[in-house]
């Protein structure tokens, strides 16, 4: 006797026999209801999904939507750019995106929505705001979070089926569905395996990322692993934390604090006021070694004239 649900008897209802999913491929999404959506309509819809079949011309969005579903893809993009920093070159995070096939005539025929991506070489992506999955690059890691959804199910072997290399479940919190915890699947030959560590994030483990994902506040600990794993990142990349344009500027303001404690202080010590605009100035005093700044201040009379010989000297 054939199995009867809302998927199958909608599809029964409206469409011919050549609209219909393979039996090994109708989604099983729990959390989630189906409604038509047709190949035009998911051009312009704008909403969020979970899952959509141009075959059927069907979509699944979640039944329950909370606003704190988000909150973990943000806090992730926000661990990468602190990460990032570290590393000294960029990681990206694009939030909920849509991870496209298309079929043999270029139309739109399955999408995948995902809570956030992560693209360790963000530039090598270059049509953003949809992922061609036949085409790539695929992101290195895929967020999923499950409150009361459960990737497991089918999504996470669609993903497989799609080759993506690795895949982050959350269970965020006691509120959800399942116990609170964060898996992670990495593909290799024979398929998705449950990993201790992040293959991408290089030693950054399960409850590693769990905690950074959901603590609130983010603790010492957490922000010491991802220090760590920031820094195996720029061994690997051959980047340093100097390579980042913010740590750069920051560190260049901390040097120039202390070139200008040394050039107040001599100048003091001669009778000098150096105004502390003067002082703390850091294109003034940018590029040029607290050796020479000494040196200026040594040498000159007045605060006007601090600001002519530095901006002759030799850095």
């Amino acid at each position: 006797m054939a199995h009867s649900s809302p998927f199958t008897d909608t599809i029964r209802a409206r469409s011919p026999e050549s609209t219909r999913l393979p039996a090994d491929d109708v989604p099983d999404l729990p959390g989630c209801e189906s409604f038509p959506l047709s190949v035009d309509e998911i051009e312009s819809y704008d909403d969020r999904i979970e899952y959509w079949d141009g075959r059927a011309g069907m979509a699944w969005r979640v039944r329950e939507a909370f606003s704190w579903h988000e909150q973990p893809g943000q806090r992730l993009a926000m661990l990468a750019s602190r990460m990032a920093s570290v590393r000294g070159a960029p990681i990206e995070c694009f939030g909920s995106t849509s991870l496209a096939r298309l079929d043999a005539a270029g139309r739109l025929q399955q999408i995948l929505q995902a809570d956030n991506v992560v693209y360790l070489r963000p530039a090598e992506w270059k049509m953003r705001g949809r992922v061609n999955v036949d085409t790539g690059p695929l992101p290195d890691v895929v967020l999923e979070v499950d409150h009361t959804t459960d990737a497991r199910r089918w999504k996470l072997g669609k993903y497989q089926q799609w080759g993506f290399p690795e895949i982050w479940v959350l269970v965020p919190s006691k509120r959800s569905a399942r116990a609170p915890g964060l898996a992670i699947h990495v593909r290799d030959a024979e398929g998705y395996r449950q990993a201790a560590e992040s293959a991408a994030f290089v030693g950054w483990t399960a409850a590693e990322i769990h905690r950074a994902l959901t603590e609130e506040p983010l603790s010492a600990a957490a922000w010491r692993a991802l220090e760590r794993v920031g820094r195996v990142l720029g061994e690997r990349a051959g980047t340093r934390p100097e390579d980042d344009p913010l740590t750069r500027s920051l560190q260049a303001r901390a040097e120039a604090r202390v070139r200008a404690a040394a050039v107040v202080a001599a100048s003091q010590a001669r009778g000098i006021d150096v105004p502390a605009d003067v002082a703390t100035d850091v294109d003034l005093l940018a590029g040029r070694s607290i050796e020479t700044a000494m040196a200026v201040a040594v040498a000159c009379s007045d605060a006007a004239d601090f600001r002519r010989r530095i901006r002759r000297a030799s850095p």
